[in-house]
């Protein structure tokens, strides 16, 4: 079992989503009106319709790298496929994303049992807070998903620094370094969202956050730098990069008949 939920807990931190729609739209903040060019862009890019995202994590203990589509949308849905790097392994997984529900297929699950025929493992997040040990909850609320980090964007009150100007993924942008209030954007921010902001900040101590920004000139967030923070002495390098600002994308819950729930799987014995 403890495999099985380190498994779990990696791919949650790394997923780049995972239940983290809100209940107005996926940043969760309210009009910036007078807010700096950052808060601005953030609020624009979060009620777009969906968006891709490439991103790479570093920390102490792993490393990954990844792409995924994401939903602004109430429920929070996406779908992301990632390499994770652990003690020399690759592990590649893929993760599908319904609100609080989690889909994941990744050949590690395989090599520790799968019974035949099943290849993803639902984890329900609500059942999942803690599981030996390993807090999913928090790794879930503070992973580096587009909508978390937009949301942490719009806590940028103050002064910007401009950097310069910079080609990201072929496009024209304007590079700023800013630093983040994360209080301010709990406060700008409703449901979860905010309460994943006020977890961090909780978890972490963590109330100032700095970042790097690139804002294209249509005034979207075309790149983040920043660190995620997931406990006192738990941190991510995170570095997205967002594309294909587009419509609601249509994603779809794996076929039944191919999955096993993470606490079935754990009673049979897996891990």
């Amino acid at each position: 079992m403890r495999r099985f939920a380190i498994l779990a807990a990696f791919v949650l931190a790394l997923a780049g989503c995972g239940g983290s729609g809100n209940d107005e739209n996926s940043s969760g903040g309210t009009s910036s009106g007078g807010g700096n060019a950052i808060a601005q862009a953030a609020e624009k890019t979060a009620n777009t319709g969906s968006v891709k995202a490439s991103f790479v994590i570093a920390s102490k203990d792993l490393a990954g790298t990844g792409t995924g589509l994401f939903n602004n949308d109430k429920q929070g849905t996406g779908k992301v496929t990632m390499a994770v790097r652990s003690q020399g392994q690759t592990v590649n997984v893929d993760t599908i994303v319904a609100g609080n529900v989690i889909y994941i297929r990744s050949p590690a699950f395989a090599q520790g049992g799968l019974p035949a025929g099943k290849q993803w493992v639902r984890l329900d997040l609500a059942q999942l807070a803690q599981q030996q040990g390993v807090d999913l909850g928090s790794l879930v609320n503070s992973n580096p998903s587009p909508t978390g980090a937009l949301a942490y964007l719009q806590g940028s009150t103050g002064d910007v620094q401009k950097v310069g100007t910079e080609t990201v993924d072929g496009v024209d942008t304007t590079h700023y370094k800013a630093t983040i209030d994360l209080e301010k954007a709990a406060q700008k921010a409703t449901g979860k969202q905010r309460d994943s902001i006020r977890r961090v900040i909780t978890v972490s101590g963590v109330k100032k956050l700095p970042v790097e920004v690139w804002i294209d000139d249509d005034g979207y967030v075309r790149k983040v730098a920043y660190v995620e923070h997931s406990g006192r002495n738990q941190s991510s390098n995170i570095t997205m990069q967002l594309r294909d600002f587009g419509p609601h994308a249509s994603i779809t819950s794996p076929p039944s008949s191919s999955v096993i729930d993470f606490q079935d799987l754990i009673q049979q014995g897996g891990g």
